[in-house]
């Protein structure tokens, strides 16, 4: 599943060499855990901090395999860092290992100048499953462990932004071609949790983010590819929608028809995002248009069997004061099944601030001809999006 190595941009270590090389943050069992800092140049310090937490399924990769890079040229200093795989210890020890490194940026911040009240993270893959952990996890015990010592300092961060990992181990089983395996003990969630999922719920719900999802926690920023077989794109669906289920500062940028990385994921307006995302939440910076959240954005649900084949969706679209804001706002209503797969699109039009209520049938194309159709059974997602906000919601419909 995870073990494939993610893709790496351009301006990566292999171009990008750190400015400090295999530091130590801690040793544990005889095992060195170390870390490459990134300074940016020509910045007044202290520096906003990203630790990018490399991905490779918690069996393999390592922190020279580091993305995020172009964010030093935008005035961030990056703390790559590496952590104990599952070939030497099971969870919690790499959630331990990632809060060790930030406790450890914190204790060192007046020799590297970092910023301690400015320090995000960012992860793809099984580093995005820790990065989301690290941002739900903040005041959880028993995820906080004591390697590495400097436990006066916290291990908080400001801003998460999460790449394709996943969420909930206990929704994770059997929802992907059987090429990916997540439920036995020899899956890559297997051998982080020591065992068989279906048979080992606490151990499930413990290395979940979603379980910990709180109001305290830091801005969240999600990306994830559509098409990815790897983890289930309705896996960030599911943390999306648990942040917004208690309105919290959550962006969710599916990349339609992206796989697990590449594509849309190495796109400048990808970095941007990102680049706009952490200067937001780091810098204070709220002056970027695609950063201002709606709070009034709601879907209404029909109940008990929507899209069967007909149901009526009521929905507000907020009036948006940006630089560059328009009277219209393009708007589009889809539909995913649980691989992230788009089954319909039901509405892409502009339309203006107000509420709307539409009644809509799904319409799928069978051998070139257009033909009305029932929904199977199953779990669905439903996704809105009216300029650069959207919102998704989970659905489940039987017969």
């Amino acid at each position: 599943m995870l073990s494939v190595i993610l893709f790496i941009s351009k301006n990566s270590a292999q171009i990008i060499k750190p400015d400090f090389a295999n530091i130590e943050y801690a040793s544990v069992s005889g095992i060195s855990l170390t870390l490459d800092i990134y300074i940016p140049p020509h910045i007044s310090y202290p520096y906003p901090t990203i630790i990018w937490i490399h991905g490779g399924g918690w069996q393999s990769g390592s922190k020279e395999n580091v993305n995020g890079t172009w964010l030093i040229q935008k005035g961030f200093a990056i703390v790559s860092i590496n952590y104990r795989l599952t070939d030497k210890a099971i969870h919690p020890a790499q959630i331990n290992d990632c809060k060790a490194a930030i406790r450890w940026i914190r204790a060192n911040a007046q020799k590297y100048h970092f910023d301690n009240n400015k320090i995000g993270v960012f992860g793809s893959s099984a580093g995005g499953h820790l990065a989301a952990l690290v941002g739900s996890s903040g005041d959880v015990k028993d995820l906080e462990g004591d390697v590495g010592g400097n436990l006066s300092h916290s291990s908080r961060v400001q801003a998460v932004c999460d790449w394709y990992g996943p969420a909930n181990f206990l929704t994770i089983c059997g929802t992907v071609p059987p090429t990916s395996n997540h439920c036995d003990e020899t899956s890559p969630e297997g051998k982080l949790i020591g065992g068989d999922l279906r048979t080992n719920p606490d151990k499930c719900k413990s290395v979940s983010p979603i379980t910990y999802v709180s109001k305290d926690d830091p801005p969240f920023l999600i990306m994830h590819g559509t098409a990815d077989n790897t983890v289930p794109f309705h896996q960030s669906v599911e943390l999306d929608s648990a942040y917004k289920a208690i309105g919290h500062d959550v962006t969710f940028i599916p990349q339609p028809g992206a796989g697990h990385g590449g594509g849309s994921f190495g796109a400048d307006s990808t970095k941007q995002r990102i680049t706009d995302f952490f200067n937001r939440t780091l810098m204070g910076k709220t002056s970027v248009d695609n950063e201002i959240i709606p709070t009034l954005f709601q879907l209404f649900q029909n109940f008990p069997n929507p899209f069967n084949p007909t149901t009526t969706i009521s929905y507000a679209i907020p009036k948006v004061e940006t630089r560059h804001a328009s009277s219209l706002q393009l708007v589009t209503l889809k539909v995913y099944d649980i691989l992230g797969r788009e089954v319909a699109t039901l509405v892409r039009e502009f339309q203006q601030a107000g509420y709307y209520n539409s009644q809509f049938s799904i319409r799928q194309t069978d051998g070139g001809q257009v033909r009305n159709s029932q929904l199977p059974s199953g779990v669905y997602f439903y996704r809105l999006t009216a300029g650069n906000y959207s919102e998704t919601k989970k659905m489940s419909l039987s017969k």
